[in-house]
């Protein structure tokens, strides 16, 4: 058993009050602790969530005084994690989405391979909506522009396995998006740093009567803007990328 290997669950928490103990219970059940962080909650989903972290041992609890986005929380909680000493971080949506069968498949695949990220590549059902479905498609095109590769598949699935160590200071370099765009940026900022990546698939529902935090128009416009930064970057390290694969051959 690798002793240096710490894993913990890195919980963004905002209006998912009600979903977020289920979440919980299933990582107790196989021994994973959780930094789980409210991002700017009111009532009464503050104090459910609250709640929820105090019954469960281990579970440390990163209260963020405004809202900061998705991003800015799971950034949050995994510098959090990294203080704690934990080694790795298992990023889960507080909404239930992701099947927590899987947790101990992608703890075991960290532990394989602790240097890589860990990555989920989604199996919908017909929950899914379809301009998400869409919007997927249209983001992974990107994201081959702007990596130079097919290396990544899918980029907006949220269920993954960071080795903190490597993701760590990629964050405190700053991202261009702190909201719905940080799945996506932070997969091309740790593509350009050179990390690995093994994707797993994974079941995604989206839950009947479910409570989105996505905003069309203003998380497309953002995650639009992304792009095309993250593009420009590219055609600015476009000499280092090419030197590298050379370096490769």
């Amino acid at each position: 058993m690798d002793t240096n290997f710490r894993i913990c669950a890195v919980i963004p928490v905002y209006r998912h009050g009600e979903t977020v103990r289920g979440v919980l219970q299933s990582l107790a059940d196989l021994k994973i602790p959780a930094v789980l962080v409210d991002d700017g909650n009111t009532e009464p989903d503050k104090s459910k969530i609250a709640e929820a972290a105090a019954a469960f041992p281990g579970t440390e609890l990163v209260v963020l005084s405004k809202n900061r986005g998705k991003g800015g929380a799971v950034s949050e909680g995994l510098l959090r994690a990294r203080e704690l000493g934990y080694t790795h971080a298992l990023q889960v949506d507080a909404d239930g989405q992701h099947d927590a069968s899987s947790f101990a498949f992608f703890e075991k695949a960290a532990r394989k391979k602790p240097g890589n990220l860990i990555a989920g590549f989604p199996l919908y059902d017909a929950s899914v909506p379809k301009s998400r479905e869409i919007g997927r498609k249209i983001t992974n095109f990107w994201v081959m522009l702007e990596t130079l590769s097919f290396d990544i598949p899918d980029s907006m699935c949220g269920f993954r396995v960071y080795p903190l160590k490597l993701v760590c200071p990629v964050l405190e370099k700053g991202l261009f998006d702190y909201r719905m765009g940080f799945d996506i940026e932070i997969f091309v900022r740790l593509h350009w740093a050179g990390i690995q990546f093994s994707f797993y698939p994974v079941k995604v529902v989206y839950p009947e009567n479910g409570v989105s935090n996505f905003r069309v128009f203003r998380d497309n416009a953002a995650i639009s803007k992304t792009h095309t930064l993250m593009f420009l970057g590219m055609i600015l390290r476009l000499p280092k990328l090419l030197l590298r694969r050379l370096r490769k051959r």
